[in-house]
């Protein structure tokens, strides 16, 4: 074999060896699509939050916000109680998330919640009111948790939204 031939020989195996990493990366992604991108809650569409026209709406903070009723006691008292946990398992973001009770009825349960703002039953909210949201300091929706949900992995995933959007 002349020089110039196992010269190309050598040039073509390296080649080869540095392009072997790129094409098993391309194959096993159109072999084996990322399963990733799963949320605990439900990813709402991007659109303002109904109640955060209010003026009294806690502007510049994460809000978990939930409705209010009359009919709702042990079932508002586990939800609230369990965004209170939600908000203080968040540890120095804390401070820059709040809650908010959209007060649907005239005789709301009485719970000890930081704001509350009426919310006319008209304006139905976008997933219901058996639970409670995730708004954005913008005043747009992010996510609906639905009662029952698992705290500990309501914690974690609001944790990660707060830590990625530390400019907001």
């Amino acid at each position: 074999m002349k020089s110039i031939d196992r010269g190309r020989a050598t040039l073509l195996g390296m080649a080869l060896l540095c392009l072997a990493p790129v094409l098993a990366a391309w194959m096993a992604y159109l072999l084996l699509p990322p399963g990733g991108g799963a949320s605990y809650g439900q990813l709402l569409p991007t659109r303002p939050f109904v109640a955060a026209a209010s003026p009294e709406w806690p502007r510049g903070k994460w809000v978990l916000a939930s409705a209010l009723s009359a009919d709702c006691r042990d079932r508002c008292r586990q939800r609230w109680h369990a965004m209170g946990q939600i908000q203080k398992a968040q540890g120095e973001a804390a401070e820059r998330l709040t809650r908010v009770a959209l007060v649907v009825s005239a005789r709301p349960a009485a719970l000890d919640v930081p704001y509350r703002l009426p919310h006319s039953p008209a304006h139905a909210l976008p997933a219901g009111s058996q639970g409670f949201y995730l708004v954005d300091p913008l005043g747009n929706q992010v996510m609906f948790y639905r009662d029952g949900a698992d705290p500990r992995r309501i914690i974690d995933e609001v944790a990660k939204v707060l830590k990625v959007n530390n400019g907001l």
